[in-house]
């Protein structure tokens, strides 16, 4: 009977020191896969502010007069196309969830089989935006590309015809100063943000006269 209940007790050990050891494992896997469903959601938003900024880049301007879009409108899309994630003021600083957002606009139009005029748009939340009206936005200004160095922007912005127009979205968060993962809900993964491996591009056939963007 003594002989039974130690043999009891040794396997009974067995099983509790073999637990301990796999619920350390067991929690970072809950955690890996809390993670991983995270930043799921963070991609499946930034593709949705893309097609939510294609959406308004083509319709912004249906009633006016004057169809030609500004930095300041491409600034303001790039906002609203954000308040899926940012639904407060919290996408300015000092940036409370440790990121903010960011679309590059590439417009192109095609002069010829090898030459295209290129220029680059951007409206940004990032580093002291702290308003709508400190919004960030710019251009490089209006540029002569070959067709190769268009094709290493986006294949999809090759153009079939001379005069004919792509525009290349690129959406993305930036780290900013006091980024912690966990202010995102994340564990263990730790994203590259700033980066356009973290991002989503979109390339669209932008109505005519929309481009090039007037400084504003």
């Amino acid at each position: 009977m003594v002989r039974e209940f130690s043999s009891y007790s040794h396997n009974y050990g067995g099983i509790l020191i073999e637990f301990a050891f796999s619920i350390p494992i067991l929690i970072s896997l809950l955690f890996f896969a809390c993670d991983h469903y995270r930043i799921y959601e963070l991609k499946n938003k930034l593709k949705a502010s893309a097609y939510l900024a294609a959406s308004m880049v083509q319709q912004l301007k249906n009633t006016k007069a004057d169809k030609q879009l500004t930095t300041k409108d491409l600034a303001i899309i790039a906002y609203a196309s954000c308040l899926n994630l940012f639904h407060t003021n919290s996408m300015f600083s000092p940036h409370p969830l440790g990121i903010s957002f960011t679309i590059d606009y590439d417009w192109v139009k095609r002069i010829n089989s090898g030459s295209y005029q290129r220029e680059r748009y951007w409206g940004t939340t990032e580093k002291n935006c702290s308003s709508i009206e400190t919004l960030g936005k710019g251009t490089n200004g209006l540029t002569t590309y070959t067709q190769e160095k268009v094709k290493t922007l986006h294949p999809d912005l090759i153009c079939d015809n001379d005069g004919d127009e792509r525009l290349l979205i690129q959406c993305y968060y930036r780290q900013e100063s006091g980024f912690s993962k966990s202010k995102l809900g994340l564990f263990l993964l730790n994203p590259k943000f700033g980066t356009y491996d973290f991002g989503y591009k979109l390339v669209i056939v932008p109505k005519p006269g929309l481009f090039p963007a007037k400084q504003s």
